[in-house]
């Protein structure tokens, strides 16, 4: 287990608990938190398991006669961490503090003792999540390339686009199965506690992407708006010259794009060339441009990324695969950019944003010599991720007055919050809510969440889950009222059929699972 002392002084843990064990922790954790002096004190805490279990009531729901909801546990928000409560009411949080006691709600809210870990809800910032019934056993490098243009050259991985394609309804395909792909791409996140994602979702805007997790980069997104542009080709100038006009403008705040991925020099002129491709120079080059993958980059780069406060978004288990290398993070950090953490997709990237945490802690370990600690690594899916898609007065983290989009992790002991969320799995998530409403759990935490339209079980590696997929208004037109069991059996049955076809001669049925146990 990483020590607590690794996350230094930039977070706080308050606790009112008052149990003599925890007193006892409270007072290990203070002489831990003082630095070096107490580092034989912090590995008997954190090795020989001293330390205690979380503090409150055992994990369950007790109705009220309001309509909030308030949850108990140890909030992380995630920059400090405490034992209170955080009040939802509606889809908002009115109260994050040790007591939320005399505020409006409260007192008939219905309590969702956690007995856990309540982080804000996490944030995938780059997903192609149609692609997400697909994983490294349909399609995975034969070798180690040096640039995004030589691996699509691949004809296995030409099959596999072309089947996305068909159940995508793209090219005059029969089928219309992308609800169905956005979906399934959304409840893989869900299961590991993401409440948004930039997905890339094509055709953009269908309203059945505004259901479950967040689909940040489209307008059903429950936010009111959507202010977010991606590019996942090198833009245009027209199309470029169209995204410097929109952040004068305001309609652009965010702007993803794929740029410098790869290991060779022509992966690295992309940059350069991104200061050329608009007819103003270096407009690209602004505080809202998140440069995606830039894994060619250094030192020069990195400088002026920071001179014009963009940010990075790092998908290291995707580029690792394709090309033996990711973004130097620590150079970026050290020179102050922001960095968040993207899965990429489950073909060479991580199943879920769990996965994608642990494998930059282990690539950390292995090849920088431990630079980020867990706390770095947590801000990059929430806070940092957020600040990326500038949706940071909104989401990653939990104030007063931001959506209550919630991640609860179960943890045997809650003394250090961020490595408890870098070592988790999705059978560790205990409470995912969106919006206020809870869509996925452990069935102890079941009935806070809604009744109507229902829930379905799911066994998740042995634990016993409820997920809640059907809204109520759904339509044949919009597919807001399909199931868990309707999306499944429309994805296994459309990718069996599409082999059945035999337009090629590689198979992809049946679909990845939603979950990888270990």
């Amino acid at each position: 287990m990483r020590r607590l002392s690794e996350s230094r002084s930039r977070y706080v843990l308050f606790t009112t608990v008052s149990t003599l064990c925890w007193r006892m922790y409270c007072l290990a954790l203070a002489l831990v938190m003082t630095g070096t002096a107490a580092q034989a004190a912090s590995d008997l805490i954190f090795i020989d398991g001293f330390e205690p279990p979380c503090p409150g009531a055992p994990p369950g729901v007790t109705a009220g006669s309001g309509s909030g909801l308030l949850l108990r546990g140890t909030v992380v928000t995630p920059t400090v961490a405490f034992f209170g409560e955080v009040l939802v009411i509606g889809d908002t949080i009115t109260c994050a503090a040790v007591s939320c006691a005399g505020q409006t709600g409260a007192n008939t809210a219905t309590i969702v003792e956690t007995h856990g870990l309540i982080f804000p809800g996490l944030i995938d910032t780059h997903n192609y999540a149609l692609f997400d019934v697909f994983d490294e056993n349909d399609w995975s490098p034969t070798q180690v390339y040096t640039n995004h243009n030589q691996w699509p050259n691949d004809p296995r991985y030409g099959a596999l686009v072309d089947a996305k394609q068909y159940l995508n309804g793209e090219y005059g395909s029969p089928d219309d199965d992308g609800c169905e792909l956005d979906k399934y791409g959304e409840l893989k996140g869900l299961l590991s506690g993401v409440t948004s994602l930039v997905t890339h979702a094509n055709p953009s805007n269908k309203i059945c992407y505004g259901s479950l997790a967040r689909t940040v980069d489209q307008s059903p997104n429950d936010l009111g708006a959507d202010y977010i542009q991606t590019a996942t080709l090198f833009p245009t100038t027209l199309s470029a010259d169209g995204v410097c006009a929109n952040f004068s403008s305001g309609t652009t705040h965010a702007y993803l794009v794929n740029v410098a991925e790869g290991v060779d020099q022509t992966a690295l002129n992309e940059f350069a060339k991104l200061g050329t491709i608009t007819t103003t120079d270096g407009c690209l080059y602004a505080p809202q441009t998140a440069i995606v993958h830039g894994s060619a980059l250094g030192d020069p780069e990195f400088s002026l990324m920071s001179q014009h406060n963009m940010s990075l978004v790092w998908l290291p288990h995707s580029e690792v695969s394709l090309y033996g290398a990711t973004a130097n993070v620590p150079l970026a950090v050290s020179k102050g950019i922001n960095v968040a953490l993207g899965t990429d997709w489950s073909i060479t990237g991580s199943h879920n944003l769990l996965e994608e945490l642990r494998f930059a802690r282990a690539y950390d370990d292995a090849h920088w010599g431990s630079v980020l600690s867990d706390f770095d690594l947590v801000q990059m899916v929430t806070t940092s991720a957020a600040h990326a898609i500038a949706l940071d007065a909104t989401l990653g983290s939990i104030a007063v007055g931001k959506k209550a989009d919630l991640n609860v992790i179960s943890a045997n002991t809650c003394g250090a919050p961020w490595s408890a969320l870098v070592r988790a799995r999705a059978r560790d998530v205990r409470l995912v809510m969106v919006g206020g409403v809870p869509l996925y759990g452990d069935t102890s935490m079941q009935a806070a969440a809604p009744s109507v339209p229902g829930c379905e079980a799911l066994d998740v590696c042995g634990v016993s889950k409820f997920v809640c997929v059907a809204e109520s208004g759904g339509t044949v037109a919009n597919k807001l009222g399909q199931t868990l069991a309707d999306i499944t059996g429309v994805l296994t049955q459309a990718l069996t059929d599409y082999d059945a076809l035999n337009l090629t001669q590689w198979k992809f049925s049946p679909i990845t699972p939603l979950v990888d146990c270990p």
